[in-house]
């Protein structure tokens, strides 16, 4: 399907241009593997927490650098269960407590020397990580340095947040239900795919990319909405920020 490309309408930035070409910069140099600094050693560790009597969640991961990949669990009494793989100097908390019927649980990478980038090893840093899918969830993911793959599609997620840093990022959204989205882009592109029979509006604000969207939807300003939107059963209302970089909304037939 082809698309239209709705692009910032300023045109004057000195000071985020001259800004995002030093993040550019510092990201050439992490991915050229010429950035300074000393090797580090990586830490594997299991993840796993029940949900025990919960009836929603509020889950929050948040990963410093490396592959991010979230997807769902097979029927399973866990709340959320995987792998995480994360430099030695750098620490990850796990915090979990109960308020009512809701759980809540935050998984977040610390970084020890802050503001730096470790020089290793970023593809065999992994987080694969796989959540509860009938449990209705409030959704927080927040990416440093790497690649995410971030698969919802089988996901009772009800409210999302997505901030990625520097690196591309695939984003499927879940295939039922309403769901309130935001997403943040960094420096890298961001793939947004739509199910077959969900519906969208977006609201759109660009930094130095653009927001492209298919081009039957309806658009007015930096509003943009999908012919069913009305109607739909399963729909999302998306707000999405760019930085440097590209966010394409890509309808998918799965």
């Amino acid at each position: 399907m082809s698309v239209t490309t709705m692009k910032s309408t300023t045109t004057s930035r000195p000071l985020l241009i001259a800004a995002a070409l030093v993040v550019v910069l510092g990201a050439g140099l992490y991915l050229s593997g010429i950035w300074p600094g000393m090797g580090a050693q990586l830490i594997h560790e299991p993840v796993s927490q029940p949900l025990g009597a919960a009836s929603s969640a509020d889950v929050t991961i948040a990963m410093g650098l490396g592959q991010l990949r979230i997807g769902a669990l097979a029927q399973s009494s866990d709340l959320i269960a995987g792998e995480i793989a994360y430099p030695d100097r750098n620490s990850v908390t796990r915090a979990f407590s109960m308020n009512g019927e809701t759980a809540t649980f935050t998984l977040r990478e610390q970084d020890s020397q802050a503001n730096s980038l470790v020089k290793y090893r970023d593809d065999a840093a992994i987080w694969d990580l796989r959540l509860n899918p009938a449990t209705p969830m409030r959704l927080t993911i927040e990416t440093g340095v790497g690649e995410g793959t971030i698969d919802l599609a089988q996901l009772h997620v009800t409210d999302l947040d997505v901030q990625t840093g520097i690196g591309n990022t695939t984003l499927t959204l879940p295939r039922e239900g309403q769901l309130q989205a935001r997403v943040e882009g960094g420096v890298g592109n961001t793939t947004i795919r739509v199910p077959a029979g969900v519906a969208m509006r977006l609201t759109s604000t660009t930094g130095l990319g653009n927001i492209s969207v298919p081009a039957n939807y309806w658009r007015q300003g930096d509003v943009a909405v999908s012919p069913d939107y009305e109607t739909a059963a399963n729909r999302v209302e998306l707000t999405a920020s760019g930085g440097i970089g590209n966010i394409t909304i890509q309808p998918i037939s799965q």
